[in-house]
Formats: structure tokens, C-alpha cells, sequence
């Protein structure tokens, strides 16, 4: 009898999860200037706004509380991991495809390759890229993309935490720095860095951003929370059209409150890890 009630606890708290609601989701996004940003110490952004609004027209509102600030390369292994995740804002990458259940489009980026000035680059066929040695985001699209077109592991460095590649372009670590082109000024800007040191010297193709869902989030809520995404995009018309809760869409000085990495998770290049 004992063992009875006990299978039957557990599969209503099976069933309970399975029809949880929006807000009771684990919310995951990044310090990343275009779409997601920390200002004053909490997330905002234009992606932040359209989550926000997007919960609302559901019936599950939640708050800016509820969403962590993480690491990109923490914040997609958590999110990948579930359970019960939202990671964004996320480009859809065939590599990505399997991985995670998708909600969007919610916006556009290109990716880019940014060189110091004092540098001439030149690409023409994508084996240009192996004569340098280029830095990503652990997990980004952008080194995806970078290993897509045949760059040699030995070419790629990989870092948690994107202020370290912009530090490591400064001083002449890595040749190139792969990253968003919405998000690299504002990059250079918060670590203190000239911008006008630096140019971007290659565009890659404009890829779709989404709202990248664990596998084990129930599919209702999955197409509850496109429904009301659509139809606050409908109303405004674009993501950028969304009221903000302040001022400046992009702060020139927002406080940071991304969670820390490790030493250990900072910079890869092949198997070999070193500190910057």
C-alpha cells in the first residue's frame, strides 16, 4: 500500500512539472550589448523586454529576477543540460538544431571578424582563415561557424568570457576576435579598450535569433510561449520596437552582474588551457 501511494506521488509530481507553467521555467541569457544586457545590476535589453511582455500575454508573467545572467559557454551546457531551460538570445545553427527546442525568430545578427588596424586582411576563399589565429566564445556560433569552414583546432582559441578575447586581440594573443556585430563596440568599450584600435575586416551571413528551449520542457508550453512571442511581435512590429525600461537601449557603463567563471574555464586553445 505504502509503495502504491508512493508511485502515485511521484507520478503526479511527474505530471505536474510536465504541465508547469512559462514563469516557473529556468531563464538563462548572457551580457551580449544587442539583444541582452545587464543595466543597473539587472537584465534588460530588447530580448529581455519581448520575454517579459511575452509571459505577460500568456498568463504566466514573470520578472526580470527570474532570469540568471550567465557566461555564455555556462549558460548554453546549463540550458542544454535542462532541466527545463531557457537559453537566449540564441542563433539557430544546424549543429544546434537537435539539441533544443525552438521559439522565435525573434531577431537578426551577423557574426564578424575583428582585426587590429595596424593589420591589412584579406579573405577571399575560406582557407584565408587558417593563415591566423582566430578567438571565440566557447560554444558560440561563431566558432562554429569558424570550425564549419575547416579551421584547424591549432588556429581556434576558445574563452568563457568574451572581455578576455577582446584583451587578447589587444595585445596581439590571437590575430582575429569572432564575434556578434552588434555586441563588439560595446565589448571594447566596458573593458576599457580604444576602439579605434580595431576594425571589422569580414562579415559572415545573418543568421536568425531564437529563444532555445530544453528537450524535456513540455511541448504545450513550447507553443504557448511561440503564440504570445508572435503576437507581441505582430503588435510591435520588431524586437527593437518594444518599449524599454530606460533610456539607452545600449548603456555606455551597465553594472555587470554576469556570474564569474573559473580560472579553469577562462581560455582554451586545443587541449591546452593557460589563464589570460
Amino acid at each position: 500500500m505504502r509503495k502504491w501511494m508512493l508511485a502515485l506521488a511521484l507520478a503526479a509530481g511527474s505530471m505536474g512539472l510536465l504541465a508547469g507553467e512559462l514563469n516557473e521555467l529556468r531563464f538563462i541569457t548572457e551580457e551580449s550589448a544587442s539583444l541582452n544586457y545587464v543595466f543597473e545590476g539587472k537584465p534588460h535589453g530588447p530580448a529581455v523586454e519581448l520575454l517579459l511582455a511575452a509571459t505577460r500575454h500568456a498568463g504566466s508573467p514573470m520578472t526580470r529576477a527570474q532570469i540568471e545572467v550567465l557566461p555564455w559557454a555556462r549558460g548554453f551546457r546549463s540550458a542544454k543540460q535542462g532541466p527545463h531551460a531557457v537559453l537566449f538570445s540564441t542563433l539557430r545553427t544546424p549543429e544546434r538544431e537537435a539539441h533544443f527546442q525552438w521559439v522565435g525568430p525573434i531577431g537578426q545578427e551577423r557574426d564578424v571578424l575583428i582585426g587590429r588596424k595596424v593589420h591589412a586582411f584579406s579573405f577571399t576563399h575560406p582557407q584565408d582563415f587558417h593563415k591566423y589565429v582566430i578567438g571565440a566564445l566557447r560554444d558560440d556560433a561563431a566558432a562554429e561557424h569558424l570550425r564549419a569552414v575547416g579551421l584547424p583546432d591549432e588556429n581556434l582559441v576558445l574563452a568563457t568570457q568574451v572581455n578576455h578575447l577582446a584583451k587578447m586581440l589587444h595585445a596581439g594573443r590571437i590575430d582575429l576576435w569572432a564575434f556578434g556585430e552588434g555586441g563588439w563596440l560595446h565589448v571594447l568599450e566596458t573593458t576599457g579598450l580604444d576602439e579605434r584600435l580595431f576594425e571589422v575586416v569580414h562579415h559572415f551571413p545573418s543568421r536568425d535569433y531564437y529563444f532555445a528551449l530544453s528537450l524535456d520542457v513540455a511541448p504545450a508550453l513550447v507553443a504557448q510561449l511561440q503564440t504570445a512571442v508572435d503576437a507581441v511581435l505582430r503588435e510591435h512590429g520588431d524586437i527593437y520596437k518594444l518599449g524599454l525600461s530606460h533610456q539607452s537601449s545600449t548603456p555606455s557603463s551597465p553594472t555587470t552582474a554576469v556570474t564569474p567563471a573559473t580560472t579553469s574555464e577562462i581560455i582554451t586553445k586545443g587541449t591546452h588551457h593557460e589563464l589570460d
